[in-house]
């Protein structure tokens, strides 16, 4: 037979070990899974060239590229002045030599944050339309860049070689 500190102790350790479960249930039910910095990043996952007469928004040949992004305090595009630019596309020309600044396409992104969000950490993918009407030869490679509101910067995230060839 058991004696009665032996239960007390039992019955002591099933509090215990019941408690931390507890405590444990509630730190893992709260944590938000989508806890990233707060500097933005960006990767490059995919492009499609759209031509010319298939997309009315730009109606001139252009990739069409889609961009990984997280950032942790969800500062993009909130508090952007006017006329600012917060996203930076760059087109690449590549030579026997190597690649050759072509020209620019920067964009505005506006506040990504749904309305009411209670988490501020912002996640998803970015699909930009970059113009490629003005490029000599026929491989391109887009060189991307991302700044938040806190001057922030994603640093440059680069597609792959773009091979242009139009329908």
């Amino acid at each position: 037979m058991y004696s009665f500190a032996f239960i007390e102790q039992m019955h002591t350790k099933i509090l215990g070990i019941l408690s931390f479960l507890v405590l444990a249930a509630l730190v893992t039910g709260c944590k938000d899974n989508s806890v990233f910095p707060d500097e933005p990043y960006m990767e490059y996952r995919s492009y499609t060239l759209v031509p010319e007469d298939a997309d009315p928004d730009l109606p001139a040949n252009h990739a069409l590229v889609d961009l990984y992004f997280t950032d942790g305090d969800g500062d993009i595009g909130v508090d952007l002045p006017d006329g600012q630019f917060n996203f930076y596309a760059n087109v690449m020309e590549k030579y026997d030599t190597g690649y050759v600044f072509a020209y620019d396409f920067p964009g505005i992104l506006r506040d990504l944050a749904d309305p009411g969000q209670q988490n501020k950490a912002l996640e998803g993918i970015i699909s930009y339309k970059v113009a490629l009407t003005e490029i000599e030869t026929d491989t391109v490679r887009i060189d991307f860049e991302l700044i938040d509101d806190a001057g922030n910067s994603t640093g440059i995230v680069e597609s792959e070689d773009i091979f242009v060839d139009f329908p």
